[in-house]
């Protein structure tokens, strides 16, 4: 029952700093937790290789067919094992890349994509 608490703080935690933070999640009762973003696949890759590389988080992405045209998925698996400290490493990276989102930078990252 400990674990099963503690997933569910971890999720809660990062479900709701994402909200306040203006992501679109859903409306989701799972730990998996869905982050929709508008963009092509180019976009999708240049945010994913960013959280894992530089921020240390692991996502996965989900693009067309799953979802819509120029829609990103991006799921993310909160555990038990996840401390607090974690969670806020995680929120603190989406504060970032939100603010990237919105300036372009990956934007123009993703042009220099060949598929």
């Amino acid at each position: 029952p400990e674990l099963r608490t503690k997933l569910w703080e971890n999720v809660n935690a990062l479900q709701s700093g994402l909200r306040k933070e203006g992501f679109n999640i859903g409306q989701t009762n799972s730990c998996i937790t869905p982050v929709y973003i508008n963009g092509d696949v180019r976009l999708g890759m240049v945010l994913v290789n960013d959280l894992r590389e530089n921020y240390g988080v692991f996502l996965s992405l989900v693009v067309y067919p799953v979802v819509p045209k120029n829609v990103i998925l991006l799921r993310i698996v909160p555990t038990a094992l996840h401390s607090i400290s974690d969670i806020e490493r995680t929120l603190l990276a989406f504060k970032t890349i939100k603010i990237k989102i919105l300036d372009g930078t990956y934007e123009k990252l993703s042009k220099k994509i060949i598929l």
